[in-house]
């Protein structure tokens, strides 16, 4: 029950959890989920990149300065591609100032928030990878979906058949030597086409930072948000997040593949 999508999403997902305790002792090293990734350029093991491309087909560079890109791009050679996405972020005071009314707003009828501490954990996680897998969005684990690999929070709303309709997730990727250690990253924000248009992703996402904050002990968030997604963009800058234009987050994957979903 723990892994779920593809057979290559699957051994990546395994991979990730499995991973953990090498991630959790290398500086540079970040928990993402379903690939390697990276947070300091200035401690790439270009070895290491080299390795996990041919492997694995994909590797990420999280909070990179802009200045850096090109020299990503340039390392990679021909063969990968570096697709990036914009970085949101936000204090504390800054998230909990605009999401705290979003919260506090009433569930559209027939819509229910499900914890995920209760007997029927499994079950529910499941519902949730599935909802993220048919709706263009790579799963992680059940584990770390759970908060067993590193601290997180996952959040779903469902209909009055118990249907999920919409998720969003929050964890502390960034080990203990990394400069954004006490930063939460929020995303997997995903809504059922039925029922998009609603707000529900403004909601679930409202939801996952404040989760962050208030149970994950984050000090400030982040999102990663492609640049030619402007709903997504206002949905993030609607919960607090601002643009920061000096650094980016980066994917490698090879020339001939599809841009990766986050």
């Amino acid at each position: 029950m723990n892994y779920y999508g593809t057979e290559k999403q699957q051994r990546l997902q395994r991979q990730s959890d499995e991973a953990q305790a090498r991630i959790a002792a290398t500086p540079g090293l970040v928990q993402a989920g379903r690939f390697f990734s990276v947070d300091n350029f200035n401690l790439i093991d270009w070895a290491f990149v080299d390795e996990r491309l041919a492997k694995d087909g994909v590797f990420g560079f999280r909070m990179m300065p802009t200045t850096h890109i090109e020299d990503i791009r340039q390392k990679l050679g021909s063969s990968y591609r570096i697709d990036v996405w914009n970085v949101c972020r936000a204090d504390r005071t800054m998230a909990v100032a605009a999401c705290t009314p979003i919260r506090a707003a009433d569930l559209p009828n027939g819509l229910t928030c499900l914890g995920l501490s209760d007997r029927h954990e499994d079950e529910t996680i499941r519902r949730i990878q599935i909802c993220m897998t048919d709706n263009g969005i790579a799963p992680f684990s059940a584990y770390m979906l759970l908060g067993k690999i590193v601290p997180a929070v996952t959040v779903a709303l469902a209909d009055g058949d118990g249907n999920i309709v919409a998720t969003a997730h929050a964890n502390m990727p960034f080990n203990t030597h990394s400069r954004y250690r006490g930063m939460a990253w929020v995303g997997l924000i995903t809504v059922t086409a039925d029922q998009r248009g609603k707000g529900l992703g403004r909601l679930v996402n409202a939801l996952a930072i404040m989760a962050a904050f208030e149970t994950l002990g984050a000090d400030e968030v982040v999102e990663f948000v492609h640049a030619d997604n402007a709903v997504s963009r206002r949905m993030i800058q609607s919960c607090g997040l601002q643009l920061d234009p000096t650094i980016l987050c980066g994917l490698a994957t090879p020339v001939v593949d599809a841009r990766f979903t986050t």
